[in-house]
């Protein structure tokens, strides 16, 4: 009897597939392109691109000279980008031919000399996205990604330590202000596979496992997860637009058994009516790990539901990385709960002065990294100022149960202040969340015309089909919230300012409010 000889493992956007070895041959002639153009180690290149195969081969490609790779968020306005450009000192940037215009445009606003490389955007990706299919017109203005790798047919040789040195920054989210970038330590070889070992095992990587990339790859966590899926021989199916009905589809299809997700994808997925959710096959799934936002209890719920046992969440930070993680099981146990720190790093409650606070009081969240993560600095800015040694504050609010579990209460920026007392909006956000009408909702603080400070307002956005009012809202929230944390005014809208990665840009609702102080008091605009 003759074995099957190994399947060779391919990379699937839409309508293309790739094998791997093809991949890691284009990444490896890009990368002699990147060194001819003079990108020495350390270097810093921009990746501005949809989800697509060649996001992954030009990542893989600036990673193998020893090059960064710092992904931009596709939403990011010219003036955004521009100061990642000035604050990394960027000499080089991959991007869409739907971004050109944009990198252009901040690239004159830097000053910046960086090398715009331009990424063809095929009819089959458009098509799949819902994009303009008139993108499939190259600019012309600079040099293609595909005449590089043509123009250098031998891919580039092994680089010692170029791996480490393509690790070197990050960027976070800037959710709440401009991003920061992280500027990590040099990696010791041991630090590199201890990370690369202990997120695989947790995260349910190996070769031949098919994994669904659901998440957009400019983002920390969906990027490292693919790279390493990528390197270590998985099969991949990359999402260029998320879809709830495409999710349920592409893992039924395929047989994904590893995804990342994040909570307002779940609550996408429980929107698509149970009997078409019902003739999708999920049980091929044993990983399904979701972070990066909060998650209500109530929503928590039904992901337990649909995912069973293969749920698993994390919590963590571009600076330490992950510090907690906490499964179905034990989240049944400690609803609300985001887990107990892992690895050898820790979680602490304490106030700004470094003080322990007392099992069950809320205050600001204090982590260290893994055993195995390196240290850091904000570029151009130095390492943060903590009262409690190796500890880092990133702005987060919580407590910790008597068995160490972590709960988030939200983020210090986001506490909302009336009359002295502090009003967490995820309680608020949780509470409405468990109403059955409700996909999405954002919480936060108005200003407000008297001497209290500021009004409590809620956006929430309804299923599809849903008869939600801000009357069924009021009433159901009555009794399960003191009078002084019911929102005074509630929208019902339409859409809500969420990044692809499931981070709420809450200052953009906020602003419309900033010129409204007088506003329509208590019963808000029409419809509220």
């Amino acid at each position: 009897m003759i074995d099957n000889p190994p399947k060779t493992p391919t990379l699937v956007c839409g309508n293309r597939t790739r094998t791997q070895p093809d991949v890691l041959l284009r990444a490896g002639r890009l990368g002699s392109a990147i060194l001819a153009a003079g990108i020495d180690r350390g270097d810093k290149c921009v990746i501005m691109a949809r989800n697509d195969i060649e996001f992954l081969e030009v990542s893989v490609g600036i990673a193998a000279t020893g090059g960064n790779p710092l992904p931009i968020n596709t939403r990011w306005t010219a003036s955004e980008v521009a100061h990642v450009l000035t604050d990394a000192q960027v000499r080089l940037i991959f991007a869409h031919t739907e971004f050109v215009p944009v990198v252009e445009a901040a690239r004159e606003l830097a000053g910046c000399p960086a090398r715009i490389v331009e990424i063809a955007m095929t009819q089959e990706l458009l098509s799949e996205g819902g994009w303009d299919l008139a993108l499939a017109e190259p600019t012309g203005r600079h040099d293609s990604l595909e005449d590089w790798i043509a123009a250098h047919p031998e891919p580039v040789g092994h680089i010692d330590g170029a791996i480490v040195r393509s690790m070197g920054v990050i960027y976070t989210s800037g959710t709440t202000g401009k991003p920061k970038g992280v500027a990590r330590e040099q990696m010791t070889p041991h630090q590199l596979l201890s990370i690369a070992g202990a997120t695989a095992q947790r995260m349910g990587l190996a070769p031949g496992v098919p994994m669904l990339v659901a998440g957009p790859l400019y983002h920390t966590s969906p990027n490292a997860i693919a790279v390493l899926g990528l390197r270590m021989g998985a099969d991949i199916v990359i999402m260029p637009k998320w879809d709830a009905r495409t999710f349920l589809r592409l893992v039924d299809h395929h047989r994904i058994q590893q995804v990342k997700i994040v909570p307002t994808m779940v609550s996408r997925i429980v929107s698509v009516p149970a009997e078409i959710r019902a003739t999708y096959d999920l049980s091929s799934l044993t990983h399904v790990i979701h972070s990066a936002a909060p998650c209500p209890p109530a929503l928590k719920r039904a992901a337990i539901e649909l995912f069973g046992d293969a749920l698993w969440e994390f919590y963590g930070c571009s600076e330490a990385g992950t510090i907690t993680w906490i499964s179905a099981a034990e989240w049944l146990d400690h609803p609300g709960s985001v887990g107990r720190a892992t690895d050898g790093s820790a979680v602490r409650i304490a106030d700004m002065q470094g003080n322990a606070l007392p099992v069950g009081e809320i205050g600001p969240v204090w982590v260290r990294g893994a055993d195995y993560w390196p240290r850091f600095e904000y570029l151009n800015h130095g390492a943060p100022h903590s009262p409690i040694e190796d500890m880092l504050w990133v702005g987060d609010l919580g407590y910790l149960d008597e068995d160490g579990f972590l709960y988030l209460t939200g983020r210090d920026a986001e506490v909302v202040i009336r009359g002295g007392v502090n009003i967490y909006p995820a309680e608020i956000e949780n509470a409405i969340a468990a109403m059955d009408e409700v996909e999405d909702v954002a919480v936060f603080g108005i200003p407000d015309t008297g001497d209290l400070g500021e009004l409590v307002a809620a956006h929430i956005l309804p299923r599809p089909g849903a008869d939600l009012t801000a009357a069924t809202v009021r009433k159901t929230l009555s009794g399960q919230l003191a009078d002084y944390k019911m929102p005074a005014r509630i929208e019902i809208v339409h859409s809500l300012p969420r990044d692809d990665s499931g981070k709420i840009y809450k200052q953009q609702i906020r602003t419309r409010y900033a010129a409204d102080i007088s506003g329509a008091g208590a019963q808000g605009r029409p419809g509220s």
